[in-house]
């Protein structure tokens, strides 16, 4: 009897060691966030330069950490201010993991002007 309660405790004992140090089979699988900044849509006027006003990105963590992400976001703008029309700035990222943030876009509305 004795022999079988030292099997068991070690048995615990070595249950919630390897428990403990298991690595997390679901990997992190939070999608990372975008969010736009000024105005959507914008209006520009034809023949004038058009700057946009971005976006940042944040990620959280497996930790529940929230991190920007911003410096690995990609942006696609397809603006033409020398003719009038509607436009998109596209904004993507993704996430150390490998997770993609839902697509943000921008209208850019580019108009003949006073």
């Amino acid at each position: 009897m004795k022999n079988l309660t030292y099997f068991l405790i070690a048995f615990t004992i070595l249950t919630f060691i390897i428990g403990g140090c298991k690595k997390d089979e679901d990997g992190d699988t939070t999608k990372p966030f975008i969010e736009l900044l000024g105005y959507d849509p914008v209006y520009t006027p034809v023949g004038l330069p058009y700057v946009d006003a971005g976006a940042i990105a944040w990620d959280v963590t497996m930790e529940g950490d929230t991190v920007d992400i911003t410096d690995r976001m990609v942006t696609t703008d397809n603006v033409n201010v020398n003719l009038a029309g509607n436009y998109e700035v596209t904004y993507n990222v993704t996430d150390e993991a490998g997770n993609a943030a839902d697509e943000r876009k921008r209208s850019v509305k580019v108009v003949i002007g006073k």
